[in-house]
Protein backbone atom coordinates (compact mmCIF):
# COMPACT_ATOMS: atom_id res chain seq x y z
CA UNK A 1 0.00 0.00 0.00
CA UNK A 2 1.44 3.03 -1.06
CA UNK A 3 0.70 6.37 1.02
CA UNK A 4 1.38 9.45 -0.35
CA UNK A 5 3.81 12.22 1.98
CA UNK A 6 5.89 14.21 -0.09
CA UNK A 7 3.88 17.20 -0.15
CA UNK A 8 2.86 17.64 3.58
CA UNK A 9 6.58 18.03 4.39
CA UNK A 10 7.30 20.43 1.20
CA UNK A 11 4.31 22.31 2.96
CA UNK A 12 6.01 22.36 6.51
CA UNK A 13 9.54 23.69 5.08
CA UNK A 14 8.14 26.70 3.01
CA UNK A 15 6.32 28.05 5.52
CA UNK A 16 9.35 28.74 8.08
CA UNK A 17 11.00 29.85 5.39
CA UNK A 18 8.80 32.62 4.29
CA UNK A 19 8.82 33.79 7.55
CA UNK A 20 12.60 33.20 8.46
CA UNK A 21 13.30 35.27 5.04
CA UNK A 22 11.10 38.33 6.57
CA UNK A 23 12.71 38.16 10.03
CA UNK A 24 15.75 38.47 8.30
CA UNK A 25 14.78 42.11 6.44
CA UNK A 26 17.04 44.56 8.41
CA UNK A 27 14.82 47.60 10.64
CA UNK A 28 15.79 50.36 12.97
CA UNK A 29 13.74 50.60 15.56
CA UNK A 30 13.06 53.90 17.33
CA UNK A 31 11.81 55.05 20.46
CA UNK A 32 9.91 58.28 20.69
CA UNK A 33 8.62 59.74 24.10
CA UNK A 34 6.45 62.99 24.87
CA UNK A 35 7.83 64.15 28.01
CA UNK A 36 4.99 66.39 28.79
CA UNK A 37 1.51 65.58 30.19
CA UNK A 38 0.15 67.27 27.48
CA UNK A 39 -1.51 65.98 23.86
CA UNK A 40 1.29 67.09 21.10
CA UNK A 41 -0.07 66.90 17.20
CA UNK A 42 1.95 66.74 14.39
CA UNK A 43 5.58 67.19 15.87
CA UNK A 44 8.28 66.58 13.14
CA UNK A 45 10.72 63.99 14.45
CA UNK A 46 14.43 63.68 13.31
CA UNK A 47 16.30 60.68 13.04
CA UNK A 48 20.30 61.06 11.55
CA UNK A 49 20.00 59.76 8.31
CA UNK A 50 23.59 58.68 8.09
CA UNK A 51 23.21 56.23 11.42
CA UNK A 52 20.05 54.24 9.40
CA UNK A 53 22.07 54.52 6.24
CA UNK A 54 24.81 51.88 8.16
CA UNK A 55 22.19 49.68 9.62
CA UNK A 56 19.75 49.72 6.26
CA UNK A 57 21.11 48.46 2.92
CA UNK A 58 19.74 49.89 0.37
CA UNK A 59 18.21 52.78 2.09
CA UNK A 60 17.27 55.51 -0.38
CA UNK A 61 15.04 59.06 -0.75
CA UNK A 62 12.51 56.75 -2.24
CA UNK A 63 13.53 53.39 -0.20
CA UNK A 64 12.47 54.74 3.15
CA UNK A 65 9.29 53.67 4.89
CA UNK A 66 8.31 54.06 8.83
CA UNK A 67 5.70 52.04 10.65
CA UNK A 68 4.00 52.35 13.97
CA UNK A 69 4.94 48.75 15.43
CA UNK A 70 1.94 48.93 17.97
CA UNK A 71 -0.80 49.67 15.34
CA UNK A 72 1.19 49.06 12.01
CA UNK A 73 0.24 52.43 10.57
CA UNK A 74 2.74 53.83 8.27
CA UNK A 75 4.06 57.15 9.39
CA UNK A 76 4.65 59.96 7.02
CA UNK A 77 8.31 61.14 6.93
CA UNK A 78 10.44 63.25 4.40
CA UNK A 79 14.06 62.81 3.59
CA UNK A 80 15.78 66.33 4.48
CA UNK A 81 19.01 67.98 3.12
CA UNK A 82 19.57 70.08 5.62
CA UNK A 83 22.34 72.13 3.95
CA UNK A 84 21.65 71.61 0.15
CA UNK A 85 24.68 69.82 -0.95
CA UNK A 86 22.50 67.08 -2.24
CA UNK A 87 23.11 64.71 0.50
CA UNK A 88 20.36 63.23 2.69
CA UNK A 89 20.85 64.19 6.44
CA UNK A 90 17.43 63.64 8.07
CA UNK A 91 14.90 61.53 7.74
CA UNK A 92 11.76 63.57 9.22
CA UNK A 93 8.99 61.71 10.13
CA UNK A 94 5.68 62.99 11.38
CA UNK A 95 3.86 61.74 14.55
CA UNK A 96 1.60 62.55 17.19
CA UNK A 97 1.17 61.99 20.60
CA UNK A 98 -0.87 61.29 23.99
CA UNK A 99 0.01 62.71 27.05
CA UNK A 100 3.17 61.29 28.23
CA UNK A 101 2.67 58.15 25.21
CA UNK A 102 5.84 56.70 23.88
CA UNK A 103 5.73 55.22 20.54
CA UNK A 104 8.09 52.64 19.23
CA UNK A 105 8.81 53.24 15.50
CA UNK A 106 10.00 50.72 13.38
CA UNK A 107 12.49 52.40 10.22
CA UNK A 108 12.96 49.94 6.59
CA UNK A 109 14.51 50.39 3.51
CA UNK A 110 11.07 50.09 1.17
CA UNK A 111 8.92 51.80 -0.54
CA UNK A 112 5.94 53.43 1.27
CA UNK A 113 3.02 51.69 0.68
CA UNK A 114 1.17 55.47 -0.62
CA UNK A 115 2.29 58.84 -1.23
CA UNK A 116 1.14 61.57 1.26
CA UNK A 117 -0.63 64.58 0.47
CA UNK A 118 1.75 67.44 0.73
CA UNK A 119 0.82 69.95 3.89
CA UNK A 120 3.37 72.38 3.46
CA UNK A 121 4.87 74.46 0.29
CA UNK A 122 7.11 77.32 -0.65
CA UNK A 123 7.76 79.20 -3.46
CA UNK A 124 9.38 81.98 -5.76
CA UNK A 125 7.46 84.22 -7.69
CA UNK A 126 9.73 85.30 -10.48
CA UNK A 127 7.55 88.31 -11.63
CA UNK A 128 7.66 90.04 -8.44
CA UNK A 129 9.97 88.36 -6.67
CA UNK A 130 8.51 87.33 -3.92
CA UNK A 131 9.00 84.17 -1.65
CA UNK A 132 5.87 82.88 -0.49
CA UNK A 133 5.13 79.67 1.94
CA UNK A 134 2.67 77.88 3.95
CA UNK A 135 1.57 74.88 6.39
CA UNK A 136 -1.80 73.91 6.04
CA UNK A 137 -2.90 76.39 8.94
CA UNK A 138 -1.57 79.80 7.05
CA UNK A 139 1.14 81.60 4.83
CA UNK A 140 3.64 83.78 4.66
CA UNK A 141 5.25 86.42 2.16
CA UNK A 142 8.56 88.39 2.06
CA UNK A 143 10.06 90.64 -0.76
CA UNK A 144 13.07 90.03 -3.13
CA UNK A 145 14.88 93.20 -4.81
CA UNK A 146 12.93 92.47 -8.22
CA UNK A 147 9.62 93.94 -6.75
CA UNK A 148 11.29 97.24 -7.30
CA UNK A 149 11.43 97.03 -11.00
CA UNK A 150 8.46 95.13 -11.28
CA UNK A 151 6.50 98.20 -12.99
CA UNK A 152 2.71 97.42 -12.30
CA UNK A 153 3.52 97.29 -8.53
CA UNK A 154 4.56 100.30 -6.23
CA UNK A 155 8.09 99.77 -5.64
CA UNK A 156 8.36 98.64 -1.81
CA UNK A 157 11.35 98.53 0.33
CA UNK A 158 10.74 95.62 2.94
CA UNK A 159 12.72 93.21 4.75
CA UNK A 160 9.30 92.57 6.67
CA UNK A 161 6.73 89.09 6.69
CA UNK A 162 3.57 89.40 5.00
CA UNK A 163 0.54 87.24 6.42
CA UNK A 164 -1.65 85.36 4.59
CA UNK A 165 -5.01 83.65 6.40
CA UNK A 166 -6.71 81.03 5.29
CA UNK A 167 -10.31 79.23 6.20
CA UNK A 168 -9.34 75.95 4.93
CA UNK A 169 -6.64 72.86 5.11
CA UNK A 170 -5.38 73.00 1.22
CA UNK A 171 -2.58 74.40 0.38
CA UNK A 172 -3.37 77.98 -1.64
CA UNK A 173 -0.50 79.98 -2.58
CA UNK A 174 0.01 78.63 -6.05
CA UNK A 175 -3.46 79.13 -6.60
CA UNK A 176 -4.01 82.32 -5.36
CA UNK A 177 -0.78 83.61 -7.56
CA UNK A 178 -2.48 82.49 -10.20
CA UNK A 179 -5.66 84.69 -9.32
CA UNK A 180 -3.56 87.68 -9.82
CA UNK A 181 -2.49 90.59 -7.26
CA UNK A 182 -5.66 92.34 -6.75
CA UNK A 183 -7.64 89.06 -6.83
CA UNK A 184 -6.04 87.28 -3.53
CA UNK A 185 -7.10 90.42 -1.71
CA UNK A 186 -10.69 89.37 -1.81
CA UNK A 187 -11.85 86.30 0.09
CA UNK A 188 -13.83 83.87 -2.20
CA UNK A 189 -13.80 81.00 0.49
CA UNK A 190 -10.51 80.67 1.14
CA UNK A 191 -8.85 83.03 2.99
CA UNK A 192 -7.06 85.84 1.57
CA UNK A 193 -4.06 88.63 2.06
CA UNK A 194 -6.05 91.30 4.40
CA UNK A 195 -2.41 92.06 5.92
CA UNK A 196 -0.12 95.21 5.35
CA UNK A 197 3.31 95.45 5.66
CA UNK A 198 5.12 98.22 4.23
CA UNK A 199 7.95 99.54 4.85
CA UNK A 200 7.50 97.83 8.75
CA UNK A 201 8.67 94.46 10.03
CA UNK A 202 5.68 92.99 8.90
CA UNK A 203 4.07 90.02 11.29
CA UNK A 204 8.14 88.84 12.75
CA UNK A 205 10.55 91.16 11.00
CA UNK A 206 13.80 91.94 12.47
CA UNK A 207 15.75 95.12 12.32
CA UNK A 208 19.64 96.37 14.35
CA UNK A 209 18.51 98.51 17.15
CA UNK A 210 20.88 101.32 17.59
CA UNK A 211 20.42 104.61 19.89
CA UNK A 212 16.67 103.87 20.39
CA UNK A 213 16.11 103.15 16.28
CA UNK A 214 15.15 100.43 13.91
CA UNK A 215 17.53 99.71 11.39
CA UNK A 216 16.15 96.97 9.50
CA UNK A 217 17.38 95.15 5.80
CA UNK A 218 15.86 95.87 2.71
CA UNK A 219 14.68 93.30 0.44
CA UNK A 220 16.66 90.20 -0.18
CA UNK A 221 19.47 89.95 -2.53
CA UNK A 222 19.01 86.14 -3.15
CA UNK A 223 16.92 83.07 -1.99
CA UNK A 224 17.50 79.21 -2.22
CA UNK A 225 14.79 76.92 -1.21
CA UNK A 226 16.34 73.30 0.93
CA UNK A 227 12.98 71.61 1.42
CA UNK A 228 9.58 71.90 0.05
CA UNK A 229 7.42 68.77 1.82
CA UNK A 230 5.74 66.98 2.18
CA UNK A 231 5.66 68.00 5.90
CA UNK A 232 8.41 70.55 5.90
CA UNK A 233 9.59 73.42 4.32
CA UNK A 234 13.29 75.23 4.98
CA UNK A 235 14.47 78.52 2.81
CA UNK A 236 16.92 80.83 2.83
CA UNK A 237 17.57 84.57 2.49
CA UNK A 238 20.10 86.49 1.98
CA UNK A 239 20.69 90.61 2.52
CA UNK A 240 22.64 93.10 0.52
CA UNK A 241 24.99 94.71 3.94
CA UNK A 242 23.40 97.91 5.04
CA UNK A 243 24.46 100.84 7.64
CA UNK A 244 22.46 100.45 10.33
CA UNK A 245 23.38 103.69 12.35
CA UNK A 246 27.48 103.71 11.19
CA UNK A 247 27.96 100.30 11.35
CA UNK A 248 27.83 97.87 8.53
CA UNK A 249 25.71 95.02 8.71
CA UNK A 250 24.56 91.69 6.76
CA UNK A 251 22.01 89.23 7.43
CA UNK A 252 21.34 85.58 6.56
CA UNK A 253 17.86 84.72 7.50
CA UNK A 254 16.39 80.53 7.70
CA UNK A 255 12.63 79.91 7.70
CA UNK A 256 11.35 76.51 8.83
CA UNK A 257 7.58 75.82 9.13
CA UNK A 258 5.95 72.18 9.47
CA UNK A 259 3.16 70.33 9.38
CA UNK A 260 -0.33 71.70 11.47
CA UNK A 261 1.60 74.74 12.64
CA UNK A 262 1.39 78.27 12.53
CA UNK A 263 4.60 79.48 13.70
CA UNK A 264 8.16 79.55 11.59
CA UNK A 265 11.30 78.82 13.08
CA UNK A 266 13.41 81.69 11.77
CA UNK A 267 16.68 81.31 12.53
CA UNK A 268 18.55 84.90 11.48
CA UNK A 269 22.84 85.13 11.44
CA UNK A 270 23.91 88.94 11.99
CA UNK A 271 27.34 89.95 10.19
CA UNK A 272 28.82 93.07 11.01
CA UNK A 273 32.33 94.62 9.02
CA UNK A 274 34.15 94.96 12.55
CA UNK A 275 32.98 91.55 14.24
CA UNK A 276 31.04 93.55 17.40
CA UNK A 277 27.94 92.52 18.82
CA UNK A 278 24.58 93.06 16.77
CA UNK A 279 21.77 95.08 19.47
CA UNK A 280 18.04 94.10 17.14
CA UNK A 281 14.84 93.87 17.82
CA UNK A 282 12.00 91.47 16.27
CA UNK A 283 8.55 92.38 16.82
CA UNK A 284 5.28 93.19 14.76
CA UNK A 285 3.70 96.06 13.42
CA UNK A 286 0.81 98.01 15.04
CA UNK A 287 -2.54 97.74 13.33
CA UNK A 288 -5.58 99.61 14.54
CA UNK A 289 -7.52 98.62 17.37
CA UNK A 290 -4.68 95.81 17.98
CA UNK A 291 -4.06 94.66 21.52
CA UNK A 292 0.14 93.60 22.71
CA UNK A 293 0.28 91.22 25.71
CA UNK A 294 3.67 89.23 26.99
CA UNK A 295 4.59 86.49 28.72
CA UNK A 296 7.85 85.61 30.39
CA UNK A 297 6.40 82.44 32.39
CA UNK A 298 8.12 79.44 29.87
CA UNK A 299 11.27 78.48 29.16
CA UNK A 300 10.18 80.77 25.86
CA UNK A 301 9.05 84.02 26.61
CA UNK A 302 6.52 85.76 23.73
CA UNK A 303 5.03 88.87 23.01
CA UNK A 304 1.94 88.86 21.34
CA UNK A 305 -0.45 91.35 19.30
CA UNK A 306 -4.83 90.21 19.11
CA UNK A 307 -6.94 92.66 17.36
CA UNK A 308 -9.73 92.90 13.86
CA UNK A 309 -8.23 91.96 10.58
CA UNK A 310 -8.06 94.85 8.75
CA UNK A 311 -11.44 95.79 7.01
CA UNK A 312 -10.46 96.34 3.62
CA UNK A 313 -11.67 93.75 0.76
CA UNK A 314 -14.10 92.42 3.32
CA UNK A 315 -11.74 91.86 5.82
CA UNK A 316 -13.47 89.51 8.51
CA UNK A 317 -12.14 88.13 12.19
CA UNK A 318 -9.91 88.94 14.30
CA UNK A 319 -5.92 88.13 13.77
CA UNK A 320 -3.00 87.11 16.36
CA UNK A 321 0.60 87.78 15.84
CA UNK A 322 3.11 86.56 18.21
CA UNK A 323 7.37 86.04 18.21
CA UNK A 324 9.09 83.71 20.74
CA UNK A 325 12.36 83.79 22.15
CA UNK A 326 13.98 82.29 24.43
CA UNK A 327 13.49 83.81 27.92
CA UNK A 328 16.93 84.54 28.76
CA UNK A 329 17.76 86.11 25.89
CA UNK A 330 14.93 88.93 26.21
CA UNK A 331 17.09 92.12 27.01
CA UNK A 332 13.66 94.04 27.42
CA UNK A 333 10.12 94.32 25.66
CA UNK A 334 9.55 97.82 23.66
CA UNK A 335 6.35 99.55 22.20
CA UNK A 336 7.79 102.28 19.89
CA UNK A 337 5.17 104.38 18.08
CA UNK A 338 4.15 102.01 15.48
CA UNK A 339 5.56 98.17 16.58
CA UNK A 340 5.27 96.16 19.48
CA UNK A 341 9.26 94.16 19.66
CA UNK A 342 11.48 92.11 21.67
CA UNK A 343 15.18 93.39 22.12
CA UNK A 344 17.79 91.10 22.36
CA UNK A 345 21.82 90.81 21.34
CA UNK A 346 23.49 88.70 18.93
CA UNK A 347 26.99 87.62 18.49
CA UNK A 348 28.45 88.55 14.98
CA UNK A 349 28.43 85.53 13.10
CA UNK A 350 26.38 83.16 15.13
CA UNK A 351 22.65 82.25 15.10
CA UNK A 352 19.96 83.40 17.37
CA UNK A 353 16.82 81.49 16.98
CA UNK A 354 13.09 82.79 17.68
CA UNK A 355 9.39 81.73 16.56
CA UNK A 356 7.12 83.73 14.31
CA UNK A 357 3.58 83.32 13.01
CA UNK A 358 -0.07 84.14 13.44
CA UNK A 359 -3.40 82.72 13.61
CA UNK A 360 -7.24 83.76 12.25
CA UNK A 361 -10.21 83.41 13.88
CA UNK A 362 -11.97 82.39 10.87
CA UNK A 363 -9.35 79.38 10.45
CA UNK A 364 -11.25 77.61 12.86
CA UNK A 365 -8.38 76.93 15.55
CA UNK A 366 -8.78 80.09 17.53
CA UNK A 367 -12.05 81.63 18.61
CA UNK A 368 -10.58 84.18 21.05
CA UNK A 369 -7.00 86.26 22.74
CA UNK A 370 -7.18 83.51 25.11
CA UNK A 371 -6.92 80.54 22.66
CA UNK A 372 -4.04 82.53 21.38
CA UNK A 373 -2.51 82.56 24.41
CA UNK A 374 -2.76 79.31 25.33
CA UNK A 375 -1.59 78.22 21.90
CA UNK A 376 1.39 80.20 22.76
CA UNK A 377 1.89 78.86 26.00
CA UNK A 378 1.31 75.75 24.50
CA UNK A 379 4.42 76.13 21.80
CA UNK A 380 6.78 77.43 24.88
CA UNK A 381 6.37 74.33 26.58
CA UNK A 382 6.74 72.16 23.67
CA UNK A 383 9.89 74.02 22.70
CA UNK A 384 11.63 73.90 25.83
CA UNK A 385 10.80 69.66 26.20
CA UNK A 386 11.11 68.23 22.89
CA UNK A 387 10.16 64.73 21.83
CA UNK A 388 12.75 62.50 23.15
CA UNK A 389 14.05 60.07 20.55
CA UNK A 390 16.15 57.20 20.93
CA UNK A 391 17.50 54.79 18.13
CA UNK A 392 17.42 51.27 20.24
CA UNK A 393 20.04 48.64 19.75
CA UNK A 394 19.27 45.84 17.34
CA UNK A 395 17.06 45.13 15.00
CA UNK A 396 14.23 42.51 13.88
Amino acid sequence: MLVRRLSIPILALAIPAALAAQARVPVVRVRAQNPLQVERADEVLELPWAELGRALPGLGRDRVRVVDAATGAEAVTQSFDADGDGTVDQLLVLASFWPGEVKELRVEAAAPATTPKPRVHARHDEHRDDVAWESDRIAFRIYGQGLWNAHEYEPLVSSGLDLWVKSVRDLVVDKWYGKGHDAYHVDTGEGADFYTVGPTLGAGGDAVWRDGKMYPAKNFKSYRILADGPIRTVFELRYDPWDAGGVQVTETRRFTLDAGQNLNREESVFTTADGSDVAYVIGTVKREGLVGSTSRAGAWGWLATWGPVERKNGGHGDLGTAVLMPRDRIAEIRETGDHFVLQSTARSGVPVVHYVGGGWTDSGDFHSVEDWWRYLDRMSLRLANPVRVTILPGGR
